[in-house]
Protein backbone atom coordinates (compact mmCIF):
# COMPACT_ATOMS: atom_id res chain seq x y z
CA UNK A 1 0.00 0.00 0.00
CA UNK A 2 1.46 3.97 -1.31
CA UNK A 3 1.67 5.95 1.57
CA UNK A 4 2.98 9.56 1.72
CA UNK A 5 5.28 11.17 4.00
CA UNK A 6 4.08 14.55 5.30
CA UNK A 7 6.96 16.95 6.62
CA UNK A 8 7.42 17.23 10.46
CA UNK A 9 9.52 19.02 12.83
CA UNK A 10 10.71 16.96 16.32
CA UNK A 11 12.51 18.68 19.01
CA UNK A 12 13.32 19.18 22.37
CA UNK A 13 13.64 21.43 25.32
CA UNK A 14 14.79 20.46 28.74
CA UNK A 15 10.93 19.49 29.78
CA UNK A 16 9.51 17.80 26.52
CA UNK A 17 9.60 16.73 23.26
CA UNK A 18 7.72 17.97 20.30
CA UNK A 19 6.75 16.84 16.96
CA UNK A 20 5.11 19.15 14.47
CA UNK A 21 3.63 17.64 11.60
CA UNK A 22 2.04 19.52 8.79
CA UNK A 23 -1.57 17.92 7.64
CA UNK A 24 -3.45 20.69 5.56
CA UNK A 25 -6.83 19.52 4.56
CA UNK A 26 -6.34 16.55 6.96
CA UNK A 27 -9.81 16.43 9.25
CA UNK A 28 -9.16 15.60 12.59
CA UNK A 29 -11.00 12.40 13.13
CA UNK A 30 -9.08 11.33 10.00
CA UNK A 31 -6.02 11.12 12.35
CA UNK A 32 -4.58 8.30 14.08
CA UNK A 33 -1.76 8.42 17.00
CA UNK A 34 -0.04 5.38 18.02
CA UNK A 35 2.28 5.29 20.92
CA UNK A 36 4.85 2.09 21.43
CA UNK A 37 7.54 1.12 23.70
CA UNK A 38 9.86 2.74 21.46
CA UNK A 39 8.00 5.16 18.35
CA UNK A 40 5.13 7.16 18.11
CA UNK A 41 3.34 6.67 14.86
CA UNK A 42 0.99 8.94 13.36
CA UNK A 43 -1.39 7.88 10.08
CA UNK A 44 -4.30 8.72 8.45
CA UNK A 45 -5.97 9.58 5.40
CA UNK A 46 -6.33 12.95 3.65
CA UNK A 47 -9.63 12.92 1.14
CA UNK A 48 -9.28 14.80 -2.15
CA UNK A 49 -11.65 17.60 -2.32
CA UNK A 50 -15.10 16.86 -3.98
CA UNK A 51 -15.51 16.58 -7.75
CA UNK A 52 -11.66 16.28 -8.47
CA UNK A 53 -12.67 13.34 -10.55
CA UNK A 54 -14.80 15.10 -13.12
CA UNK A 55 -10.85 17.42 -13.62
CA UNK A 56 -8.11 16.99 -16.33
CA UNK A 57 -5.56 18.18 -14.46
CA UNK A 58 -2.55 19.88 -15.25
CA UNK A 59 -0.41 19.25 -12.60
CA UNK A 60 -0.91 17.42 -9.42
CA UNK A 61 1.56 17.95 -6.40
CA UNK A 62 -0.53 17.68 -3.56
CA UNK A 63 -0.72 14.21 -1.80
CA UNK A 64 -3.91 12.51 -0.97
CA UNK A 65 -4.27 9.13 0.25
CA UNK A 66 -2.90 7.36 2.97
CA UNK A 67 -0.21 9.53 5.34
CA UNK A 68 1.90 7.52 7.80
CA UNK A 69 5.42 8.91 9.57
CA UNK A 70 6.74 6.95 12.49
CA UNK A 71 8.92 8.90 15.22
CA UNK A 72 11.52 6.97 16.80
CA UNK A 73 10.79 7.22 20.99
CA UNK A 74 13.56 8.60 23.17
CA UNK A 75 14.58 7.20 25.88
CA UNK A 76 13.90 9.97 28.12
CA UNK A 77 10.58 10.72 26.92
CA UNK A 78 7.34 9.95 29.55
CA UNK A 79 4.51 8.02 28.12
CA UNK A 80 2.41 9.28 30.90
CA UNK A 81 0.52 12.64 29.86
CA UNK A 82 1.29 12.50 25.56
CA UNK A 83 -0.82 15.54 24.51
CA UNK A 84 -1.59 16.17 21.00
CA UNK A 85 -3.93 19.05 19.68
CA UNK A 86 -4.64 20.11 15.70
CA UNK A 87 -5.07 23.56 14.58
CA UNK A 88 -4.86 25.09 10.89
CA UNK A 89 -3.39 21.91 9.30
CA UNK A 90 -0.78 21.65 12.14
CA UNK A 91 -0.62 18.87 14.57
CA UNK A 92 1.15 19.28 17.92
CA UNK A 93 2.12 16.10 20.16
CA UNK A 94 4.13 17.17 23.08
CA UNK A 95 5.65 14.36 25.27
CA UNK A 96 7.04 15.25 28.51
CA UNK A 97 10.00 13.95 29.40
CA UNK A 98 11.48 11.71 32.58
CA UNK A 99 12.53 12.79 36.21
CA UNK A 100 14.40 11.44 38.45
CA UNK A 101 10.98 10.34 40.08
CA UNK A 102 9.36 9.86 37.03
CA UNK A 103 11.98 6.66 35.56
CA UNK A 104 15.73 7.51 35.89
CA UNK A 105 16.13 6.32 39.08
CA UNK A 106 19.78 5.32 40.43
CA UNK A 107 20.15 2.21 42.35
CA UNK A 108 23.40 2.42 44.47
CA UNK A 109 24.68 -0.87 45.24
CA UNK A 110 26.88 -1.13 48.59
CA UNK A 111 30.33 -2.93 47.66
CA UNK A 112 31.50 -5.59 50.99
CA UNK A 113 34.95 -6.63 51.87
CA UNK A 114 35.12 -10.76 51.80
Amino acid sequence: MYYFTPVSDMFETADSIFIYIELAGVKKEDINIEIAETAVEVSGVKHRGGGAEEYNFQRMERPFGFFKRVFDMPRAASRDSISASFNEGLLEIIIPKKTKNNGFRLTCIEIKDK
